[in-house]
């Protein structure tokens, strides 16, 4: 069984607005995600901050179980131990860790990724877009005790790099993997490629 955890977790600091609250086709990143998970039809966890007010309000989480980070200085791997903690007590295979300032991945980028992981041959399963790795990425149980682990400034990333070997590298076609919306220019950028998309169709 997979489990999907939503980091919303951020200060955001750099866009000066919650990024879970931002709007990506009429619909906030946070819902976004949340439907596109519901689609796959994974389990779902929304990991949030202490400035959360206005995410859990916003948004129908009645069959979503959310967590707090507790620990955010330590940056999103804070937000992955969370996760962790909270599913490894349970029969969760793998960890489906999608950062919601990825809400356009596509759904069936991430059907893909889940397939293979399902083939167990690997522990981490990574989509991997024009040479670079992207988000989100599937941790399997394996790993979990390392993410735990891992210092702080290394992060999930450590983990990943620690052993290539356990990694699949799965081709995608979604530039959507590898574009993280961190700042206000990124996100008008979104919007304006979205827009000409529309226009086009």
């Amino acid at each position: 069984m997979i489990t999907a955890t939503i980091l919303a977790a951020g200060t955001s600091s750099r866009m000066g607005f919650p990024k879970a609250l931002l709007k990506f086709h009429n619909r906030t990143f946070l819902q976004t995600i949340l439907d596109a998970t519901e689609a796959l039809g994974v389990q779902r966890l929304v990991v949030v901050g202490a400035a959360s007010d206005n995410i859990l309000s916003d948004h129908d989480l009645h069959d979503v179980k959310v967590i707090h980070n507790d620990d955010m200085d330590a940056g999103p791997i804070g937000s992955i131990r969370a996760s962790v903690r909270e599913v490894q007590g349970h029969p969760v295979d793998g960890l489906l860790v999608w950062p919601v300032d990825f809400p356009h991945v596509a759904v069936e980028t991430v059907r893909v990724l889940i397939d293979g992981f399902k083939l167990g041959k690997a522990d981490i399963v990574v989509p991997h877009y024009e040479e670079h790795r992207g988000h989100p990425v599937i941790f399997g149980r394996p790993v979990f005790a390392e993410l735990l682990a891992i210092p702080d400034d290394e992060g999930a990333r450590g983990v990943v790099r620690a052993r290539p070997d356990r990694v699949l590298q799965v081709p995608v076609d979604d530039s959507a993997v590898v574009d993280q919306l961190n700042t206000p220019k990124a996100y008008q950028d979104l919007l304006r490629r979205e827009d000409r998309f529309r226009r086009s169709e």
